[in-house]
């Protein structure tokens, strides 16, 4: 379960910015997760929720922004969204050689501290 890791990783690294800019609370962490990421949003909440308990983000809230995913078709050079079973195959022209060019990952977008 990578979510623990993510988790882990999220409040050393909120907790550490708070402290470098001289707050002591942090309120909530903002993060973007791409539907094609394999996060489990449920869990990855879950954890934090353990995790932060007795620190500085104890009465933080995890709040998720879903990302859509979004591909790229190199025949046809088309793009577009991929809305069905992450089956990543080019809705125009029906080639499988695409490339995702979001929605596949997470990132720290905002940190709300006192």
């Amino acid at each position: 379960m990578h979510e623990v890791y993510i988790a882990e990783s999220l409040l050393e690294t909120s907790i550490q910015k708070c402290r470098d800019e001289g707050f002591g609370r942090i309120k909530s962490i903002k993060v973007k997760i791409g539907r094609a990421s394999t996060i489990s949003v449920e869990a990855l909440i879950f954890v934090f929720d353990a995790l932060k308990i007795g620190s500085i983000a104890s009465g933080a809230s995890l709040i998720v922004e879903e990302i859509p995913t979004t591909g790229w078709c190199k025949s046809c050079n088309g793009e577009f969204s991929v809305e069905r079973d992450f089956v990543f195959q080019c809705p125009c022209c029906g080639s499988d050689a695409v490339i995702i060019k979001s929605g596949n990952g997470l990132e720290l977008s905002e940190l709300e501290v006192e």
